[in-house]
């Protein structure tokens, strides 16, 4: 066939092609709070406001929420790449000669006996026979281009004729030429980021060009981490609105602001994704009054 540049050894290569985040509202279980009327009447209209926006939420809200894909998951099964070796049968049969003794009173005579055997092709032997397949596909299609056969299809079904004979000069040529296979995997964390003003960074695990995910302990990759840091538009409302403004303590709800973050997936020293959104963990506590009748 003339072909030279050819995978001639089986490797494989891993690489991240897309990273999403997905933001998911739980309770806090450091702040919990409850309303306890001593006298009159409570209004709990006034928390739909707060609950509509989810700022508040009930201490009886059940959490469904389902971590997708939490191991190495992968989107096609195991297949053979190679599953149309030719249209001949894998095995040939041949005819060679043996030679049987007789014994006579005076002699000992060699008479040729022929026999059949069955074997398996060799492999340099179906490469032969893919070979001259492939010009005859490349011949056929030839002549049908170039109206060579008396009654040959037109229109569509031509199209799709040139089109199946294409797919199958590929497939046959991939015999020779090595083929690629690309599979996309999947792998989820759930990460609760801690309270507070400064920034933050957790390590997902560890990642290899060379074997994708790997244990630390192997010493092989860079780390995948997120690095979350607040950009500080709440900081310091506590001072005016929260207990730290010396405002009263009783008759208040409690409740947390949240505060923009950026975050950002790093692997290698490089920034796989930047994104902007809002973090109750890095806003301030601040409280404000309940109307009693």
């Amino acid at each position: 066939l003339g072909i030279t540049d050819v995978i001639r050894q089986q490797r494989s290569t891993w690489q991240i092609r897309e990273v999403s985040v997905t933001p998911h509202l739980e309770m806090d279980p450091g702040h919990f709070y409850t309303v306890n009327v001593i006298e009159g009447e409570f209004d709990p209209g006034i928390l739909k406001y707060l609950e509509e926006r989810e700022v508040i939420m009930d201490g009886t809200r059940p959490v469904r929420e389902e971590l997708a894909e939490p191991g190495m998951t992968r989107d096609v099964e195991q297949y053979l790449p190679f599953v149309d070796l030719g249209i001949t049968g894998n095995f040939e049969e041949r005819t060679e000669t043996m030679y049987k003794t007789l014994v006579t009173d005076t002699s000992f005579v060699q008479v040729p006996v022929e026999r059949s055997v069955v074997e398996q092709k060799s492999p340099s032997k179906k490469a032969e026979e893919a070979a001259d397949f492939l010009l005859e596909v490349r011949s056929r299609r030839f002549e049908m281009l170039t109206g060579e056969y008396e009654v040959y299809p037109d229109g569509e079904a031509m199209d799709a004729a040139i089109r199946k004979l294409d797919q199958l000069e590929a497939s046959y040529l991939s015999l020779f030429t090595g083929r690629t296979v690309t599979r996309t995997m999947k792998k989820s964390w759930f990460v609760i980021p801690e309270s507070g003003p400064d920034i933050s960074v957790y390590r997902l695990g560890m990642f290899s060009e060379q074997l994708g995910f790997v244990p630390p302990d192997l010493l092989e990759g860079a780390p995948v981490e997120v690095q979350i840091e607040p950009t500080g538009t709440t900081r310091g409302l506590e001072n005016h609105f929260g207990m730290a403004s010396g405002g009263q303590s009783e008759n208040v709800l409690y409740y947390r602001l949240p505060d923009v973050v950026i975050l950002k997936v790093k692997w290698n020293d490089q920034e796989l994704l930047e994104q902007r959104l809002s973090l109750f963990q890095a806003g301030s506590m601040v409280t404000c009054p309940i109307s009693q009748d």
